[in-house]
């Protein structure tokens, strides 16, 4: 009678199981039969125009859904939620989602807030990034170097998976499968692999995003829907820094702009700067990556207010809504050309702008040197733009 009953016992695991792989097998269709890249369509005539949010934990969630509302109320169409887990240092293999003040949001309020922001009527896009709690010297996530990549890369899979099941709860549009790994970005295979692997899960827009000066490194552009850039270009090159021409600030920015219309065009996917942004301080024009100010460093709300009027200047009529009303898609990158950047067809090689960073807890001020807009010039010149762009036809 044992004997009888464990075989009889085992015999319903192995059904259970081959009945389970078969389900699994079915919900997870082969590479052949995955989305491809161009499976998501840009409009030109709706390019994304917004502000990225950093989201730790916080006991304040109703600091953010008000930011959420402001950026909305101010005519933007889409915000980017950033959102870190942490690994110890550079060295260490194990990324981890930590619910704790300072560090990462819990489930439920990063899902409250992307889902807010989608009743707001704005697009919304969420980055996943890794921050390291204990570094050692510069270490950042630029340069990270565990000894086991594969287990780096399991661990960092697996917070993908929780980034996609918290997109695909908050009807997220856009996802980003990494930002600023620039150690990792030589590991084609793996990002491919990792891309394949997300698209099973997240069935609409997928992106990456690199840094200004490194984003020709990455082979794995053609798995992604955009290629998303960081724009922290020194806009001064052309100019005193400490006097700067504002004509020649835009000029600046319209040779950048040339060269990743071109990089589009060659890619076969259109750009989207997850962020451009500068500090309010003095050299925000040359170095707007560098946001670390001594007490004794003035504010400099006007350097940040020229940088923002130079690239509003230079991607005008590419941030603006394009009179079509046959929106190109992605797929039709390749014939849209990009030599020209006032060429009308030039806005399919461009997905928008995330502009860096709405601050929920500055606005203005003699000490407010960060990269929030609130209460400083940059806001008025980005109200009156918004209110003197065209409609969406």
């Amino acid at each position: 009678m044992t004997i009888g009953r464990f075989a009889t016992v085992g015999l319903l695991v192995y059904l259970l199981a081959v009945l389970g792989a078969y389900f699994a097998s079915a919900s997870s269709p082969p590479d052949s039969q995955l989305p491809t890249p161009n499976s998501s369509s840009f409009d030109p005539a709706r390019p994304l125009l917004g502000f990225a949010l950093n989201f730790h934990h916080t006991s304040d969630l109703p600091a953010y859904l008000k930011a959420i509302d402001q950026i909305a109320d101010m005519g933007f169409d889409s915000v980017e939620i950033l959102t870190p887990a942490f690994q110890e240092n550079g060295a260490a293999e194990s990324i981890a989602v930590v619910v704790a003040p300072g560090k990462s949001p819990s489930r439920a309020d990063l899902v409250a807030l992307l889902t807010h922001a989608k009743k707001r009527g704005l697009r919304t896009l969420l980055m996943p990034i890794v921050l390291l709690s204990n570094p050692r010297g510069n270490e950042w996530r630029g340069k990270i170097s565990p000894e086991d990549w594969s287990a780096w890369w399991r661990s960092y899979r697996q917070y993908l998976d929780y980034a996609a099941a918290v997109a695909n709860e908050a009807d997220v549009d856009a996802l980003a499968v990494g930002s600023e790994l620039i150690s990792t970005e030589a590991q084609t295979q793996n990002w491919v692999d990792l891309i394949q692997h997300l698209r099973r899960r997240f069935p609409r827009l997928l992106f990456y995003s690199t840094n200004w000066d490194h984003y020709e490194k990455p082979q794995f552009w053609s798995h992604l829907d955009a290629i998303g850039i960081n724009g922290y270009w020194d806009i001064a090159t052309l100019t005193a820094a400490d006097n700067p021409d504002p004509a020649l600030l835009t000029a600046r920015w319209a040779q950048i702009r040339q060269q990743i219309v071109d990089f589009a065009a060659a890619q076969g996917r259109p750009i989207l700067l997850t962020e451009v942004g500068y500090p309010s301080l003095p050299w925000a024009l040359s170095a707007p990556w560098n946001y670390i100010a001594d007490s004794h460093d003035p504010a400099d709300h006007q350097a940040q207010a020229l940088g923002y009027q130079a690239f509003l200047s230079a991607f005008d009529n590419l941030l603006s809504p394009a009179p079509t009303t046959a929106p190109a898609s992605v797929s039709a990158l390749g014939s849209a050309g990009g030599s020209n950047v006032n060429d009308p067809s030039t806005p399919a090689a461009f997905a928008g702008v995330m502009f860096y960073a709405w601050d929920p807890y500055h606005s203005g001020g003699d000490d407010d040197k960060g990269y929030g807009v609130l209460g400083k010039p940059a806001a008025q010149l980005l109200s009156t733009w918004l209110s003197n762009r065209p409609s969406p036809k």
